[in-house]
């Protein structure tokens, strides 16, 4: 019975999605790609290949991996927080529906939103830099999801201020990775709790490149990402969306 009525709500799901989210991350998507690899097409003409061989791939690549890291980062944005700072949940749970099976469909819904979405503007990219993998790009985008939409939903369970600390959680984690993590000491050890995020580049250029990703940075991102997502979990299945 829960599961039939939590069901009917992923339709409103996807299209709040859509109109709050989806149509935002296209339109930065579209502007951010097209302001910094039109210029570069233009200017070189034919000899911009694109590809893998060409010395503006790094920068294709970085775009690409860019854009997915901002669509998570808008779509994650108060996706629990919302509904307790607007008082919503009241009305989504006067009915007997769970709000942990809620929340975790919610992560789904958007997950499929923002792959959808990242299909939609890496075609448009294909047809730029045909060199450029599709499939390879939409695994790396499900894995960034995963870990970055993770975190980014325990935060939004423990506070209101889930874009500005998730956005601080995984540059500060880069920063101070690169400060400290090649160190002797204990700061060296202390930074390994932090995000994976050092191993973002590397298997953006592997894995959009080659379709080839060392497993343990796979593995180390995914299991970061949804560790936090079921720690957000436990913590909607213990406490209360009342503040």
């Amino acid at each position: 019975m829960i599961r039939a009525s939590l069901a009917r709500y992923s339709p409103w799901q996807f299209r709040d999605f859509v109109m709050d989210r989806g149509i935002a991350i296209a339109i930065i998507g579209m502007l951010w790609g097209y302001l910094l690899v039109e210029p570069m097409r233009r200017t070189m003409g034919p000899a911009f290949g694109g590809g893998p061989p060409s010395p503006t791939w790094p920068i294709v690549i970085t775009v690409a991996s860019s854009v997915v890291t901002l669509s998570v980062l808008i779509a994650v944005n108060g996706i629990v927080s919302t509904d307790r700072k607007m008082g919503y949940y009241r009305f989504l749970f006067s009915k007997p529906v769970s709000a942990v099976a809620y929340y975790a469909q919610l992560f789904i819904v958007y997950m499929l939103g923002v792959l959808i979405t990242m299909l939609l503007l890496s075609g448009v990219l294909h047809m730029v830099v045909p060199s450029f993998r599709i499939f390879y790009f939409l695994l790396y985008a499900a894995i960034i999801y995963i870990a970055m939409g993770g975190i980014g939903f325990f935060v939004s369970v423990v506070t209101r201020f889930d874009w500005l600390t998730l956005a601080s959680v995984w540059v500060g984690s880069r920063v101070l990775r690169n400060a400290y993590g090649s160190t002797p000491g204990w700061k060296s050890k202390a930074v390994e709790i932090l995000p994976p995020v050092h191993k973002i580049d590397d298997l953006a250029l592997t894995l959009i490149t080659n379709g080839t990703a060392l497993t343990k940075d796979v593995a180390w991102l995914v299991g970061y990402g949804a560790l936090f997502f079921a720690l957000g979990l436990l913590i909607l299945r213990r406490g209360s969306l009342a503040d």
